[in-house]
């Protein structure tokens, strides 16, 4: 049986993405299957790689408004993008998310949805 996994998110740092300008993450779990469960942070007017989920997405608004699939997803906001599913996620405003990813994400050259 494995050990739970217990995290204090506000004593992790938040880590930038070299390539990602003003969006920044924090690891909560690496999954078996080479997916991860993280905090997404986006700076107002930051944008993600467009990329391609294998086994799909999931992911939860907590703090201000992300930007996906043609319109603003506020606090609270719920989205599951089945797999295969191509996007390129980002927030005018600012966002914290968290977001589970049963599989690591395919990068694409180019745009998503």
């Amino acid at each position: 049986m494995s050990e739970a996994i217990q995290r204090q998110t506000t004593e992790m740092a938040w880590r930038e993405f070299a390539d990602a300008p003003g969006v920044s993450y924090k690891t909560l779990r690496k999954h078996d299957s080479g997916g991860l469960s993280l905090l997404l942070r986006f700076a107002p007017g930051a944008s993600y790689h467009p990329h391609r989920h294998p086994a799909g997405e999931e992911y939860f608004v907590l703090e201000g408004e992300l930007d996906d699939l043609g319109r603003s997803w506020p606090q609270g906001s719920y989205l599951w993008h089945p797999p295969g599913s191509v996007h390129r996620p980002s927030s005018r405003a600012g966002a914290v998310v968290l977001v589970i990813l049963p599989q690591a994400v395919e990068w694409l050259r180019g745009g998503g949805s």
